[in-house]
């Protein structure tokens, strides 16, 4: 059986709206005292380091650098750098710094010596720092909290000094790699060109070539021609193979991939359709973010697809790069073997040529074959110096470097922790949730019946009407007993009336003519609600008798005015009087049989065959028998009683009568041979929300007029 008490949760807040609000300002003040307690014994103070991506020049040459980078490129690479500022290692570094050691905050983390212990200090700064790219901007920050504000610029600025000077290093590193890369072919060059002008100094010596003819023939044109092409082929051939060998020291890691081959690769359709997919997910993740928040599963699982998307995207392109590598090296290989075979078809060309050639001409074609070969290689020497020159003129360059401090951290001149405009509805908001929540669990726990909807989920029972207390009538009448006779304009009068016509509705509809009255508890209101639903009858035309069956504590004959101890019902029973003896008269159609004489007042009549005779006579003579019975919690007569009448209805005062006795009563009342018609809620509080008050004064105004 369910009794569960179904919670009005605006009627509750109305009914406290005074507590939540005193509740609310207590808590502004709980807030106040709480920034004080904050400020003096828990402050923080807040600062960042900001640093700057900065797009590198193409070429040494360039007055400013064009920055055609793209969104996601940045994001990345500010991401990139923010993970590495918060390395283990750099921030070991950092701490270990006698700037660090001095500050308060260092205090903390030293042995019972007093030496400070940086690994310490590093655990709690990686769960403390934050740094992170700043949305369409070429900026990420390193911020950090603690509870001195000096400290917050030594320690930030200690790290961006660390992370400044290992990123100098990185830098130094891959200019140097790619220097000493072009520098080792420069000096295989120079070597090169060395052999040859020793070996053209020896062929003119051996061949005692003084001067050179002027007067070239036809076949020294051919040979000149045919030498040329020789030299060609060996230029392309060593363009190749030098192209070919810095392909494959980018294939080996000797070398970085350039800007170039990056670039080409960020071309590559899959690239683009991850890249693309990259930001589906982000518009996503922020999506989530505004809708449930940083820490909802929703956003934290985007985050996680935005991570393992990035990571692919790096891995692609890493596999990308490598694939044109490859793609290049054979490319330039096909070129070496081309030339080479050319190379070998002029050089037949050649000897065929140089066995028509006398000793001069060839002398004359081996010179100028050797000259040609070292102009060649003075040409490519000098293209070799000028991108020598141009890496140490980009690394002399301060705009050269991918990342700079644009603007370092200083001392906080304000609380970052705790603020007026938090604690104060922070506190407001605890104290009030803190109130509600005690209120909201003290009305589920209370099991008492005191609304008409904690009557609602009680199963087979009506609610028939509500019967306020005296003394919340706005019309004030003298008592309850007998008000709808003496104060019939009285919310208390009005009430009692709506009750009796759905009351006498059923009873005519069922053609019942006994009536009992029953409550859980002593003071109820049975007796005052019998008297009026009587005169209520009597009003309508009704010959109605009520009945006084508590004989345990009888009321209703000094209720209606007549002398408590006179015969009635006990005597009735007893057979010391008649039926008529019994009955008096209260007013016109209401007639009233007492408890009786205190001596006839026995219990266990109530149970035989001479109450079945009474209630017989009665509903003989009258049109409405009415009892009134003993509280079911100190008597079982009502219960007894029930099996001898045809309806009964239940009075449960609110406040006092709990859930669990009305559901009793009413399953107790179903299973009698009685029809259970209802109950009525008795002296419900006006407190209750307002309604009840509302509906109260509007009946008194409207019956007043």
């Amino acid at each position: 059986m369910s009794t569960a008490s179904r919670i009005d949760p605006m009627r509750i807040l109305r009914q406290h709206a005074w507590t939540l609000a005193f509740a609310g300002v207590a808590g502004i003040g709980l807030g106040a005292v709480g920034q004080v307690a904050c400020s003096i014994f828990y402050p923080l103070y807040w600062g960042n380091v900001l640093f700057e991506l900065q797009a590198s020049p193409d070429s040494s040459t360039d007055v400013t650098t064009n920055d055609d980078r793209t969104e996601e490129a940045v994001e990345r690479l500010g991401q990139t750098e923010a993970a590495r500022i918060l390395s283990r290692q750099l921030l070991e570094r950092a701490v270990s710094n006698r700037d660090v050691e001095q500050t308060v905050w260092s205090q903390h983390y030293r042995d019972e010596n007093g030496t400070f212990i940086p690994a310490d200090a590093v655990d709690d700064l990686e769960d403390e720092l934050s740094a992170g790219h700043k949305r369409r901007t070429a900026y990420f920050e390193l911020s950090w909290s603690t509870h001195v504000a000096d400290d917050v610029p030594v320690v930030l600025n200690r790290i961006a000094e660390t992370y400044e000077a290992e990123e100098r290093r990185r830098a130094d590193d891959r200019f140097l790699q790619n220097r000493n890369a072009f520098a080792k072919q420069l000096t295989a060059q120079e070597n090169e060109l060395a052999d040859l002008d020793k070996a053209i100094g020896v062929f003119i010596t051996e061949n005692k070539m003084t001067s050179l003819n002027d007067d070239r023939n036809d076949m020294l044109l051919i040979l000149e021609d045919t030498t040329r092409q020789i030299n060609d082929s060996k230029s392309f051939l060593t363009l190749s193979e030098s192209r070919r060998t810095q392909t494959q020291d980018k294939m080996d890691g000797r070398l970085e991939p350039t800007f170039d081959d990056i670039r080409k690769a960020e071309q590559d359709p899959q690239l683009l359709d991850i890249g693309q997919s990259v930001n589906i997910l982000m518009i996503g993740a922020e999506a989530s973010k505004r809708k449930f928040g940083p820490n909802h599963p929703a956003t934290l699982d985007s985050q996680r697809q935005i991570t393992a998307a990035k990571q692919e995207n790096d891995a692609l392109l890493r596999r990308v790069v490598q694939r044109n590598l490859s793609a290049d090296f054979k490319e330039y290989s096909d070129q070496a073997e081309t030339y080479t075979a050319l190379l070998a078809k002029f050089q037949e060309e050649f000897d065929r040529q140089q066995t028509r050639m006398k000793d001069f001409a060839g002398a004359l074609s081996s010179v100028q074959q050797l000259r040609d070969r070292r102009d060649r290689l003075v040409e490519l020497r000098a293209k070799q110096l000028e991108v020598i020159g141009s890496i140490d003129q980009l690394k002399a360059r301060d705009d050269a470097r991918r990342v700079t401090i644009s603007q370092r951290a200083v001392t906080p001149r304000m609380l970052a922790f705790p603020k007026w405009k938090l604690m104060l509805p922070l506190g407001a908001a605890l104290s009030l949730g803190a109130v509600a929540g005690f209120i909201f669990l003290r009305e589920f726990l209370d099991q008492r019946v005191r609304y008409a909807s904690d009557l609602q989920g009680i199963p087979n029972l009506r609610l028939l009407g509500m019967v306020p207390d005296l003394s919340e009538d706005p019309l004030s009448p003298e008592r309850a007993e007998r008000v709808v006779r003496e104060s019939p304009r009285s919310v208390l009068a009005e009430s009692c009336r709506q009750i009796a016509g759905q009351l006498f509705k059923q009873m005519d509809a069922g053609q019942l003519k006994t009536l009992m009255c029953m409550s859980g508890l002593p003071e109820a209101g049975t007796t005052s609600l019998v008297t009026n639903l009587a005169e209520s009858a009597a009003a309508s035309g009704r010959k109605v008798l009520i009945v006084d069956a508590n004989f345990r504590r009888a009321h209703l004959s000094a209720a209606v005015g007549l002398e408590p101890d006179a015969v009635g019902l006990g005597d009735c029973l007893r057979g010391s009087c008649g039926f008529t003896e019994a009955v008096r008269s209260v007013c016109d159609g209401v007639d009233c049989v007492g408890a009786g004489t205190p001596d006839s007042r026995i219990y266990e009549l109530l149970g035989t065959v001479k109450m079945d005779e009474f209630l017989a006579a009665a509903a003989a003579r009258y049109e409405l028998v009415i009892l009134d019975v003993p509280p079911a919690v100190v008597a079982a007569d009502g219960v007894a009683l029930a099996n001898r009448m045809d309806a009964a209805i239940i009075v449960a005062r609110a406040f006092q009568e709990q859930r669990g006795l009305v559901a009793r009563m009413a399953a107790q009342l179903s299973d009698s041979k009685s029809q259970l018609l209802g109950v009525v809620l008795s002296r419900p509080m006006n407190t209750a929300g307002g309604y009840f008050r509302k509906n109260f004064e509007t009946m008194a105004k409207y019956g007043g007029s």
